[in-house]
């Protein structure tokens, strides 16, 4: 009775425009008054749910994409990336795809991934004869590779809550993010030779080498990210600290377009866009707290063994659920409602923790372009200034990249797991 009641308060709040996080503590706080419970024992959950030094990680992750963007990094690894495959048939959708995968491996931010080139690429792709329905789709859809390709802040708030460890979600998420960009590439070159969309011309192999001198010391920040967590010469939160004191210094340095008076405006960003993130891992704590006094993941174990004992099933199950889920909530709210009642059930069931954890995070970012919410597909859509109806054409393919990718890592757990097996032997 109080579970369904959570839920349906839960639900109705969000109908009703209310902000996911205070919907979350809402919906759980109603239903402790309805259990005659004093919501005086909800508020240290808040601060429970926020008191992870993992999480710690997240707001220099985001500070050091929003320098990358300030510093004229961003110009740099566009330059590079349309060196090497700008000449391609749909080269420029190339260039944003793969853009989007080297800055992923930096901000671990999907609406940083997908914003970053906007000013950049999308005037000259609309130019260049792109849709702009095609342009904001394959934006948005690169953007998505930014919590998949680590450092991801959506792995980050997993692992806090898992105990997983968080080098090892990094690694789990390459290959998968690699084939997701592949897909869109191909997505991308069908396109454009059915647009007729006309090629560049190739840069001569000294231009690359040119553009390669302009955008390695960029192209740095991942190695000391990936490399110090992997060597154990810091954790993940260190090695967000030294992504921001690296992309300072190049963006004032090397590059020289990193001003000073720029940093307040950053700072303060990062801080907004953090404590959003911590926000809602508060405020769904007390929603995730009164599941567990509910008992509800033991009811959801208990309901699923009794419909199957076929763990593939169940994998398919869960996909569908997160499928339905990521269309309407925020990824990093449903992986703190969610996670603490299915990380049990996936273990019952003999799945890898972290092979479960990316089929998760795989569907749960795949909704960030499908609607109804769909948000960095509206942001996309916005800066090109046409509805969100006119990408939907384009984005069918993309999510069939996405799903395939999906069911090869639900199906064949070698795949992501590969990389975690051969540096920490998971």
């Amino acid at each position: 009775m109080y579970v369904g009641a959570l839920f349906i308060i839960f639900m109705l709040l969000l109908v009703l425009s209310m902000p996911v996080a205070f919907a979350m503590a809402s919906a759980g706080g109603f239903t402790l008054l309805l259990e005659g419970v004093d919501l005086i024992g909800a508020v240290p959950r808040v601060f429970s749910g926020m008191n992870s030094m993992s999480l710690l990680a997240i707001p220099f992750f985001l500070l050091s994409g929003s320098l990358m963007e300030y510093g004229g990094i961003s110009k740099q690894l566009v330059a590079f990336a349309k060196a090497l495959v700008g000449h391609l048939t749909g080269g420029l959708a190339h260039v944003c795809v793969l853009s989007s995968m080297i800055f992923a491996s930096v901000s671990g931010s999907s609406v940083a991934s997908a914003m970053a080139f906007g000013n950049i690429l999308v005037p000259a792709m609309n130019k260049s004869g792109y849709d702009k329905g095609f342009t904001s789709t394959i934006q948005a859809c690169g953007g998505t590779l930014g919590p998949i390709i680590p450092p991801s802040i959506v792995m980050i708030m997993y692992c806090s809550i898992t105990g997983i460890s968080v080098g090892a979600m990094f690694m789990a998420g390459f290959i998968p993010g690699i084939l997701i960009g592949i897909g869109l590439m191909i997505v991308s070159y069908v396109y454009a030779k059915k647009a007729g969309i006309p090629k560049e011309e190739k840069v001569p192999a000294g231009e690359v080498w040119k553009a390669f001198k302009g955008a390695v010391w960029a192209l740095f920040m991942p190695v000391i990210i990936v490399g110090g967590i992997l060597s154990g010469l810091f954790t993940a939160t260190e090695s967000g600290m030294i992504a921001v004191v690296y992309g300072i210094f190049i963006g004032k340095v090397i590059y020289k377009e990193l001003e000073w008076k720029a940093l307040p405006k950053i700072f303060v960003n990062t801080a907004l866009a953090s404590a959003k993130v911590l926000f809602v891992s508060g405020m769904a704590n007390i929603l995730g707290w009164e599941l567990a006094r509910l008992n509800f993941p033991t009811m959801v174990i208990h309901g699923i063994s009794r419909m199957t004992e076929n763990k593939w099933i169940i994998m398919l199950l869960i996909i569908g659920l997160f499928m339905l889920v990521g269309c309407f909530v925020e990824t990093v709210a449903a992986i703190v409602i969610f996670i603490p009642v299915l990380y049990p059930l996936a273990a019952q069931f003999g799945f890898e923790p972290i092979h479960f954890a990316i089929v998760v995070i795989l569907t749960l970012v795949m909704g960030q372009v499908t609607p109804p919410v769909g948000v960095i597909l509206f942001l996309t859509s916005s800066m090109n200034g046409i509805s969100i109806k006119r990408t939907f054409r384009y984005l069918l393919p993309c999510l069939a990249v996405f799903m395939a990718v999906i069911f090869i890592c639900a199906f064949v757990p070698d795949v992501p797991m590969l990389l975690p097996r051969l540096f920490y032997g998971v």
